[in-house]
């Protein structure tokens, strides 16, 4: 155990370029007496068991040598298994949360297929013949990496009455029409190359202004240790676009339901998202081995209301928060979780 009586977490970012700013955002809102400090793997010395990381003393940005931390934040998308590894070796296997932050999407689907399969497009595994199966079942199918995030390398395969495959990266309009299953198989093949990839069945999903849009549920353990819902913020994407990650606009959720639905409908739809996303971080807990502090769940709904479970996401992207009223609870309820996890 280290000096630090009242807790030292340790929020490990990517490169050195991101320390003061995720810092910064953590310690805005840092309601516990834990000291924090930003550090990169690269910074670990292994053999002292130290690490070398940029903190806040005396109104001043300081970079100095700590011991390792009591608590672990993982900010780092899709870290080296091996570091985490010898990180919860020396700190403990409960005490890096996030540890695991780059989802497998087919295996996500499968966990929660057992008790959520009535909000989940069907997803499989990509191969050619999947993939002609599933255009001829849904007509409109997406293919996503399974460890893709933030809509990169996402496509939309719309099959239409005339029997023209439209085939478009990010946006409604086609970058590629073909007219028969052979070529589509090709121009797929070309397209994903030997990443691994899912299919997944696409849903009508309601729009906005003829805009695409999303609700993402932000799932976080608070200060008992217990999963809550901070909120639901909306992407609106970009016109013409189906990818939500290239966003016009951001906003509560609550804004955009109370402009489609009538007001007495709109409270029974929040519960029904926040049930779906508690009941998410509850088969996270029990149906896999993933230390999670928080993630999101990206949910669409279509003209009946009914919602339908997207993605999952295990680094949400905080960035998205800025500028919508009264979010501190983004930031505050990871760092009152690192100090339930100090006090264990």
């Amino acid at each position: 155990m280290n000096s630090f009586k009242t807790g030292l977490v340790g929020i490990m970012v990517a490169n050195p370029q991101q320390r003061k700013r995720v810092l910064g955002q953590y310690l805005r809102h840092n309601t516990t007496n834990m000291k924090l400090f930003s550090f990169t793997p690269s910074s670990i010395d292994w053999k002292k068991n130290t690490v070398v990381g940029l903190h806040r003393s005396n109104r001043k940005w300081v970079v100095r040598r700590f011991p390792l931390p009591h608590v672990v934040y993982n900010r780092c998308y899709g870290t080296n298994h091996e570091i985490i590894e010898r990180l919860e070796a020396a700190i403990g296997s409960d005490k890096c949360f996030n540890h695991l932050n780059q989802f497998n999407k087919l295996e996500i689907y499968q966990r929660l297929g057992r008790w959520l399969s009535d909000h989940l497009p069907e997803t499989v595994a990509y191969d050619p013949n999947a993939a002609v199966h599933m255009l001829d079942k849904h007509k409109v199918i997406y293919f996503k990496p399974v460890f893709g995030h933030q809509g990169k390398g996402v496509y939309r395969v719309e099959l239409n009455h005339a029997g023209e495959i439209h085939i478009g990266h990010h946006y409604f309009s086609p970058q590629t029409i073909v007219n028969d299953f052979s070529a589509f198989q090709a121009s797929m093949q070309e397209l994903l190359g030997v990443t691994p990839y899912i299919i997944q069945e696409g849903v009508d999903i309601r729009k906005i202004n003829n805009q695409t849009f999303d609700i993402r549920a932000l799932v976080q353990k608070n200060d008992r240790g217990t999963w809550s819902v901070t909120n639901l913020v909306s992407r609106i994407a970009s016109k013409g676009s189906y990818n939500t990650s290239i966003y016009e606009k951001a906003c509560l959720s609550q804004d955009v339901l109370k402009r489609l639905v009538p007001l007495e409908n709109v409270n029974g739809i929040v519960r029904s998202i926040y049930d779906i996303s508690l009941r998410s971080a509850e088969i996270i807990d029990t149906e896999t081995d993933y230390h999670m502090g928080e993630f999101s769940v990206d949910i669409a709904l279509d003209d009946n209301a009914h919602a339908w479970i997207i993605e999952l996401n295990g680094k949400p992207q905080k960035e998205l928060y800025q500028g919508i009223r009264k979010q501190t609870a983004v930031y505050t309820r990871p760092m009152q979780y690192a100090q339930y996890l100090c006090k264990r």
